[in-house]
């Protein structure tokens, strides 16, 4: 019998389209991550208008940042202008088939955007594992200027209005605010394996949140933020309501808080209260409380618990001496510390808070009480997981 190894397949299509789609879903999940930081990036919405797209809200106002992911297969490679452009160095614009393949080139279908989203598109980017030639660069660098030595990027500029807004003409100003929006970014996180792109996920939620993760956290959270895109990609959307396509297309601060086994109420609630690295210190506090044993209900109560500890530490830096102050700081750090070192179980943090409770220190802080010292602990433990 025949040995299916040594017939040559009819075609491998399928797993290079496999490998493609795989590396567009790294490149939209390692997007999302910036979410994290909490600045401007707060949606990517995954295969919808593009490959993915980068929302910004700035202000109450929105921009939004297009993506084409386009990869090869070999490293040394290189892309070329007539691939991203459809150009040809010799001959001119000068038929409709010509016009249109530039329309519809990798470049092309992102000037769209700038056209119809107008000063709502703030960048449109061509993203790829391997390098660009100079000479696309030179195209992309040339088109921002608004001229050209070579001969065959000034028709292209000349042409540019008539190419990608047909029948309705655009002002000098739009035209070169069109054409300046390209970028091209070359990237190292895209690969056939997930291994790049967890380490680069792992330098990026620290970057963004300061939560360091152990290797198998890593993988574990790089397959799940892949497939979550993936989910979000795939999900049909015809019919949905505007707030509906939001959420089945997009990747917002709850599915990564989510895939980073972060309760939304901690996180919330430590928010509320004004920490402002709330998503460090929430998974900082719910993994070593659910490593001690706690449920998700006591994990949110100690959150609570800290926020009023925080506001009461505020207040009473102004209220006690402050000599007492830093010994009962000392005195819950001692103790949280030999808590931890004793194995962390959730019954001996009580024993450690009543020991702090009960002392002749605490006697000196009236409204000190269970609930406030827990919160107390909850500081401590995040505090030193953040040194």
């Amino acid at each position: 019998m025949d040995i299916i190894h040594d017939k040559t397949p009819r075609e491998t299509v399928g797993r290079e389209t496999t490998n493609r789609f795989r590396m567009q879903f790294q490149a939209a999940a390692f997007a999302a991550l910036e979410i994290l930081g909490g600045k401007d990036v707060d949606r990517v919405y995954c295969d919808y208008h593009d490959d993915f797209v980068v929302r910004r809200n700035l202000g109450g106002s929105v921009e939004y940042h297009f993506f084409q992911v386009k990869t090869k297969g070999r490293a040394n490679q290189q892309w070329k202008v007539d691939e991203i452009f459809s150009l040809k160095k010799k001959g001119n614009l000068d038929t409709e088939e010509k016009l249109a393949a530039v329309r519809n080139s990798i470049a092309g279908k992102l000037f769209v955007h700038t056209i119809e989203f107008g000063e709502l598109c703030r960048e449109v980017t061509v993203l790829s594992n391997v390098h660009f030639h100079d000479e696309v660069f030179e195209v992309q660098n040339h088109l921002k200027d608004g001229k050209s030595n070579r001969a065959y990027i000034t028709q292209f500029i000349e042409r540019f209005g008539e190419i990608f807004s047909p029948g309705v003409p655009l002002s000098e100003d739009q035209l070169k605010a069109a054409r300046s929006r390209l970028s091209l970014l070359q990237v190292s996180h895209l690969g056939e394996t997930l291994e790049p792109f967890a380490d680069a996920a792992r330098t990026a939620i620290w970057k963004h949140s300061e939560i360091d993760l152990h290797k198998h956290e890593v993988d574990e959270i790089a397959n799940s933020l892949v497939s979550l895109v993936e989910s979000k990609s795939c999900a049909p959307i015809s019919g949905l309501t505007k707030e509906k396509i939001d959420l089945v297309t997009g990747v917002g601060l709850d599915d990564l808080l989510k895939v980073l086994s972060i309760s939304t109420t901690v996180y919330q609630n430590l928010l509320s209260g004004g920490d402002p690295a709330a998503i460090k210190a929430a998974s900082i506090l719910q993994r070593q409380l659910k490593a001690a044993g706690a449920p998700d209900s006591m994990i949110e109560t100690a959150s609570r618990a800290k926020v009023s500890w925080d506001v009461w530490l505020r207040t009473a830096r102004h209220t006690f001496p402050e000599f007492d102050l830093e010994l009962l700081l000392n005195d819950i750090d001692a103790k949280c510390r030999a808590w931890i070192l004793s194995g962390s179980a959730l019954g001996d943090l009580r024993n450690k808070v009543d020991e702090v409770l009960n002392s002749d220190l605490a006697q000196k802080f009236p409204p000190l009480d269970i609930d406030l010292l827990l919160g107390g602990f909850c500081a401590s433990i995040v505090r030193r997981a953040s040194r």
